[in-house]
């Protein structure tokens, strides 16, 4: 019998380059999708440089620690968007009757939404962030070793675990209200941003929510505390910049779980 393991990897490698297959078909769409997300990344480290032409440092942090603040978080989002961009729009599924065509399906649910829709044009973001993350990291003045290296890939690997967690909740309230447009915006694209300056600028409350309830400090500042030198914990434990692969777990089985009560309570549309 075929280990579980490999079996779905191959079945997720077909289903994922079909519909890569069928979007290379329209190759100027896909240049000009891959044209603007690059675009999109420029015109914001642009805003960065910008802001610091005004403000020398925000709250101690310079633009080169800016930057490597934001890069960290962009290579995590890109990772993110590759694998779970499907559960974007999810509210499509459900509103649609489309889930009903999953559900029938002998493999679950999760997977093949996540197999049948992997969107290549964000491997151009991935490209820009590791770009930015490199002129970032050299900027920065961080020495290079096998320690910083590993700790950065286990970091940004938690990182965009954390923000699937994020869309997996999202696509979790689509399937008991139907929407889930304004979540997935407060929980992605609001947090992103959030995540893209030290924490250390904002209000308590404001700072407690991007540690405890909506993790996002794991993803960029509490990491960048080590690479950096830093030493900035507002109160928070000195551990805390180890964190990230932790919190990325138990943030990511409470949504799971969160995932599997709503598809027990998923109903169809009947549209």
């Amino acid at each position: 019998m075929c280990n579980p393991i490999v079996r779905y990897s191959k079945l997720y490698l077909l289903l994922a380059g079909a519909y890569v297959r069928s979007r290379l078909q329209y190759r100027l769409s896909f240049g000009f999708m891959c044209a603007a997300v690059i675009a999109g990344e420029a015109c914001l480290i642009g805003l960065l440089g910008v802001l610091f032409t005004k403000f020398r440092t925000v709250n101690g942090w310079t633009l080169p620690d800016i930057m490597f603040l934001y890069s960290l978080g962009s290579l995590a989002f890109a990772l993110m968007k590759i694998v779970g961009n499907q559960l974007d729009d999810f509210d499509r599924y459900v509103v649609r009757g489309d889930l009903d065509a999953v559900l029938i399906k002998p493999v679950p649910p999760l997977f093949y939404v996540l197999a049948s829709r992997v969107e290549l044009h964000h491997a151009s973001r991935m490209l820009t962030s590791i770009v930015i993350f490199c002129a970032a990291f050299y900027m920065a003045r961080i020495r290079l070793t096998i320690g910083r290296g590993l700790f950065t890939i286990i970091t940004v690997v938690s990182g965009s675990l954390i923000m699937f967690a994020f869309m997996l909740l999202s696509a979790t309230v689509a399937l008991l209200t139907g929407k889930s447009g304004k979540i997935t915006d407060i929980l992605i694209t609001a947090s992103k941003e959030a995540a893209a300056f030290p924490i250390s600028i904002y209000p308590l409350a404001v700072r407690l929510l991007l540690t405890f309830i909506l993790p996002v400090a794991f993803v960029t500042y509490y990491p960048a505390m080590h690479l950096l030198g830093k030493d900035q914990f507002l109160g928070m434990p000195a551990y805390f910049q180890f964190g990230a692969p932790v919190a990325a777990v138990a943030l990511l089985l409470c949504c799971y779980a969160l995932w599997r009560i709503g598809m027990r309570h998923y109903y169809s549309t009947g549209s």
